[in-house]
């Protein structure tokens, strides 16, 4: 096996309160707080993996629904798993990140971003998802 190559980062304040969870999120999976901040970027960093396959997914199969019917359940309900994995992308990696993963989900599909508007009980969508195109 190859050595892999590590660099030492800087440190960095954090406020008590989010270091003690840390801590206790070390301790349970028996790691040291250094060891458990780098597991937890590379969870992160694979997590924008997971989340933008999905998004490639979502995009493609929700096309393929609105071709067939653009108002059936179907396309409702993939329309509302779009709308939760876009809002969740950018809870936990922030706004411009998620404008990048939805840029290489546009690349990679060659499809616009499907509007999320839901239909209201009179069958309308009422609103703007700056994010469709």
């Amino acid at each position: 096996m190859e050595k892999q190559q590590l660099t030492e980062v800087v440190s960095f304040r954090i406020s008590p309160q989010l270091l003690a969870r840390l801590d206790k999120l070390a301790k349970s999976e028996m790691r040291s707080r250094g060891n458990m901040i780098m597991a937890q970027l590379n969870r992160s960093m694979a997590g924008i993996d997971i989340v933008t396959r999905r998004l490639e997914w979502l995009v493609s199969t929700l096309h393929e629904e609105e071709q067939r019917n653009p108002d059936s359940p179907q396309a409702e309900y993939w329309r509302g798993a779009l709308h939760d994995t876009k809002w969740l992308l950018r809870v936990f990696c922030g706004q411009q990140v998620g404008e990048e993963v939805l840029a290489r989900v546009r690349q990679k599909t060659r499809l616009p971003m499907p509007h999320v508007v839901g239909l209201d009980h009179d069958g309308n969508r009422y609103g703007f998802d700056s994010d469709a195109g």
